[in-house]
């Protein structure tokens, strides 16, 4: 994978660059926790057909790793898709129905369809904030303790 992406690197110098300069390829523990972050924030909102344009601008917005927002953003593929949307629109009714029920006064299919879809929005969004946040705060601690693991390895070695 990393030779594939380099060698398309490679032949696009202007892409390269702009994504070296904006921090989207910079492989620091702050740079990769941001990447996850937002892959997990992406992955996990009902945003198909947008995901690589959103994580590319949240990246550049945080200075986060693309690729690992890319690879994170797996979390919903095809097949886990459907079941996680399902989940989102089912949490975003317990949660909000009431409330948005009381501000929705249209009645129909059409309307329905406009209803499930705004439960769908924010049951995910539900999931997707403290996600995001895990992700990132996790991330920066597994960092943390490896590092330490071979700060200790190094000590015991010497």
């Amino acid at each position: 994978m990393r030779t594939r992406s380099q060698a398309w690197l490679d032949r696009h110098p202007v892409i390269a660059d702009f994504l070296h300069s904006t921090g989207c390829m910079s492989m620091r523990r702050e740079a990769l926790a941001r990447g996850i972050a937002v892959g997990l924030f992406i992955g996990l909102t009902p945003t198909v057909g947008f995901q690589t344009i959103l994580m590319v601008a949240g990246c550049m917005i945080l200075r986060g790793n693309f690729p690992a927002a890319f690879l994170i953003s797996w979390i919903s593929n095809p097949i886990t898709m459907g079941p996680l949307y399902f989940a989102f629109a089912v949490l975003g009714n317990a949660v909000f129905g009431d409330f948005v029920r009381s501000l929705w006064h249209i009645s129909g299919l059409l309307a329905d369809a406009a209803l499930q879809t705004i439960y769908l929005g924010l049951g995910s969004l539900l999931v997707a904030v403290p996600s995001a946040a895990a992700g990132y705060l996790l991330s920066l601690g597994i960092w943390r303790l490896l590092a330490v693991r071979r700060w200790r390895a190094r000590a015991l070695n010497r």
